[in-house]
Formats: C-alpha cells, structure tokens, sequence
C-alpha cells in the first residue's frame, strides 16, 4: 500500500473512531475513552508513515510521539493526546482483582483534544474524508 493511502486510510479509521467514541461518551460509556484512544494511535500512525518510521504493533503512543521530529509541528498536538495510551488495555479488560477501571473525569476534553489533532492532520496531509478513495495530497513530512 502507498504512503499517500494509508495515511489516508489511518485519518479515515480515527476519524471514526473518534465520531464512535464521541457518541459513547455521551451515553457514559467506558468504551468512549478506548475509542478517543484508538482514533489517537491510528493520527499519530499517520504522522510516523509520513515520517517513514515503523513503530511496530504497541500501544506506546508516547514512546511513538518521541520518535517523531521535533520540527514537526504536528508532535505537539501529538503529544497533548498521547496520556490515553493507558487506555488502550485499561478498559478492555477488569483488573487482576477482578475491578473494572472507572471512567476518567476528563474524557470529553480528551476527545476534543483528538479532535484538534484530527482536524490538524487532515488539512497538512490534504485527506479528504468525504471522498473515500482519494489517497492523501500531501504525504510528505511536515515541516
């Protein structure tokens, strides 16, 4: 697969992730916050493939934020959004005690934070979400 479609591709799956995660959190779901999480990892995934870096199959959104030059403008909007890494196993599973994790307080703020990264990744790639099939414009490393 190209560089221009998956970047595309993983700005397409976040931003549905983020529209789920979005509709959960108003009915006070606990999935809402793995949602923002997910739409989180695949922007930052993004941001890697245009970079030409492979962080692998982890969830280490911070560990995958530092790998990304700091002359990235993207790294900041990036690194706003990389504290829900802990719930990308947290809410999927009970604890070894058998708890269930409680909700974060913050998740709407988490999920407008995603948004902006969202929002921000999608205009420097050039991705056009209405048009499925279109690769991005502009894969290149930002700068």
């Amino acid at each position: 697969m190209s560089v221009e479609v998956r970047i595309a591709s993983l700005l397409r799956v976040a931003a549905g992730d983020l529209t789920d995660a979005r509709t959960l959190a108003g009915s006070g779901s606990r999935n809402a916050v793995y949602l923002a999480e997910q739409a989180a990892e695949k922007i930052i995934r993004a941001v890697l493939t245009s970079e030409s870096i492979h962080p692998g199959i982890k969830h280490d959104l911070e560990g995958m934020v530092t790998s990304i030059p700091d002359a990235n403008p993207l790294k900041q909007s990036l690194r706003d959004i990389q504290h829900l890494k802990d719930y990308a196993t947290a809410f999927r599973y009970p604890t070894q005690q058998g708890r269930i994790q409680p909700l974060p307080p913050d998740v709407d703020a988490s999920i407008a934070k995603v948004q902006t990264a969202l929002d921000e990744a999608i205009t420097r790639f050039g991705v056009d979400l209405a048009k499925p099939d279109l690769p991005a414009a502009r894969p290149k490393p930002i700068r």
